[in-house]
């Protein structure tokens, strides 16, 4: 019962700040471990041991949650483009699109886990976390992770970034704050780092160079005159999705064998099913029901392409981009958002922006729901933890998910409205979906010279830099191309500031100091959640409070 109570709150809370964090940053951190860590720190003194079970149900449903913040690119892309959705809406199509990715995770179990044997690094990961935690029982980790989180937490809270204006949000350096040179002191950043590696690290900061030079050069371009050359983010969105799309080609073998695998019989015996098929076939009809209906009534999505986000968004693609994070812990989410608008705007009636956007929103929601549980299922059966517990809980997670995730995407959007130029949140998955929906709709003629050439520039070169990174021997040698992308439309000053906080843990911690993997993984987990309640409490709930202070 603890486990259950626990996870849903889990759910909730990292629904809310990866809502944020999506927004302000580009990445996030799913939450499994996240999740298996504060339940330790919670109840590692308790009488009642905690127990390896309670630790899977935690972090299922902690990933749940997490996963969910991703839809917020989702209702930021169609606030860009025209009149937000309420949150009615953005609740209703929360839930709708996680039940069928829901029903999705069954088959994806089958064909993944039961007939193929793949590596699953993500999942082998938190399995590595819960059993340092409960088998070897580390009683620091909770010391050190309410330490990070509430200095890093009190660092938000405190910050001129729309805090107290205690303490700097960031520092220039000097010489470059004509191009945005600075170090912002994110806990996200710099914390957080340690989990994404230090080839994404350095990638942050090969990106963050080049936008600064870029600024440098043409200093005519929009936000450079202001210090924010990432207003221009033309050559990183090429970047970004074409690199993306050539590692889908390159691992074309990986693709085929997923799609092929749903017409291959399975002969492997499920000894352990999440549910037996007239429980499966009455859920699936229910949430194949309530998507028609609910996409028709709200969306005004026609019965035939919801049919077809279902069959292509719902199952195809989460076979792919399940397939590719249990092989090589990379999930094509944004580049798949991006074809999937692509396939609804060829239907009939599907080029508009409010409609063609419908792709990428059911990517997000479906794709966190089927990949993540599927991968939760792998450490679930490494701790022999019944399969049906697994879906089951993370099922209790989707209405309360989707109604705060639609809360906090409307305080998110209210403190600094998303928009496609100008100040406010980068949010650079949105603006990809954005400026895609626009392109479907009026044609690649619409867009001006200048952001053509910039966006071929940084296409051309993300191609060829995933060819090169696809080559074994240089590979090890190149920064990540995901940290690259990134770094083209975040600030520079954040992603200077993962490359500092990569260094500080990778380097100086990790190989100089020889930390421990598991303390430096706390010490990610607690920053990431500092900067992550930190940041939606500016949102609301301190606005609302500073707003009754004297002189308000």
């Amino acid at each position: 019962m603890r486990a259950l109570i626990a996870g849903l709150v889990f759910s909730v809370v990292l629904c809310a700040m990866n809502s944020y964090l999506t927004l302000s940053f580009g990445v996030i951190e799913e939450g499994p471990t996240i999740a298996a860590l504060f339940f330790f720190a919670v109840f590692f003194l308790s009488k009642t041991k905690i127990t390896t079970t309670e630790m899977v149900i935690v972090a299922t449903m902690g990933s749940a949650g997490g996963s969910f913040g991703f839809i917020s690119n989702f209702y930021a892309a169609k606030a860009m483009t025209g009149t937000p959705y309420s949150v009615t809406d953005m609740a209703l199509f929360g839930i709708v699109s996680s039940l069928v990715g829901l029903v999705m995770a069954v088959p994806l179990r089958q064909m993944l886990i039961l007939r193929d044997n793949l590596p699953w690094p993500g999942s082998k990961a938190v399995e590595a976390v819960i059993r340092a935690l409960v088998e070897h029982g580390d009683r620091r980790q909770p010391r050190i992770l309410l330490g990070v989180f509430l200095v890093g937490l009190a660092y938000v809270v405190l910050n001129n970034d729309g805090g107290f204006g205690v303490v700097p949000a960031a520092t220039v350096i000097p010489g470059l704050a004509g191009v945005g040179g600075a170090i912002a002191w994110s806990p996200f950043a710099i914390g957080g780092s340690y989990l994404m590696g230090m080839r994404t690290c350095v990638g942050f900061l090969v990106g963050a160079s080049a936008l600064m030079i870029i600024a440098g050069l043409n200093p005519e371009l929009p936000g450079v005159a202001d210090g924010s050359p990432h207003r221009w983010y033309w050559p990183g969105l090429g970047f970004l999705t074409a690199s993306g799309m050539t590692v889908m080609v390159i691992n074309w073998r990986t693709l085929t064998s997923a799609i092929a695998s749903l017409v291959r019989p399975s002969k492997a015996d499920d000894p352990d099913p999440a549910m037996n098929s007239r429980t499966l076939a009455a859920f699936a009809t229910f949430a194949f029901g309530a998507t028609v209906v609910v996409l028709g009534w709200r969306f005004a999505i026609p019965i035939l392409m919801t049919v077809v986000l279902i069959l292509v968004a719902g199952l195809i693609q989460n076979i792919i981009a399940t397939r590719a994070a249990a092989q090589a812990a990379f999930n094509p989410a944004r580049v798949m958002g991006i074809l999937l608008q692509g396939v609804t705007s060829a239907l009939p009636g599907g080029k508009s922006v409010d409609i063609n956007l419908t792709g990428a929103g059911f990517v997000a929601g479906s794709g966190g729901q089927a990949s993540l549980l599927t991968g939760d299922m792998v450490y679930g059966a490494a701790f022999r933890v019944p399969t049906r517990w697994q879906f089951w809980t993370q099922t209790l997670t989707v209405v309360p998910c989707a109604i705060v995730s639609a809360y906090a995407f409307e305080m998110i959007n209210a403190d600094k409205p998303l928009v496609l130029d100008g100040p406010g949140h980068p949010a650079p998955v949105a603006k990809m979906w954005a400026e895609s929906a626009r392109v479907f709709e009026n044609g690649i003629g619409a867009l001006s010279n200048d952001k053509l050439i910039w966006l071929g520039i940084g296409a051309a070169i993300g191609v060829v830099y995933a060819l090169l990174e696809h080559i074994p021997a240089i590979r090890k040698y190149l920064p990540d191309a995901i940290g690259i992308g990134l770094g083209l439309v975040l600030s520079p000053a954040n992603g200077l500031s993962f490359f500092l906080g990569g260094f500080l843990l990778w380097i100086v911690l990790g190989r100089w100091l020889k930390w421990s993997d598991t303390t430096l993984t706390t010490i990610a987990v607690g920053s990431i959640v500092a900067e992550g309640i930190g940041g939606v409490a500016q949102t609301g709930l301190f606005n609302a409070f500073a707003a009754r202070l004297p002189g308000g």
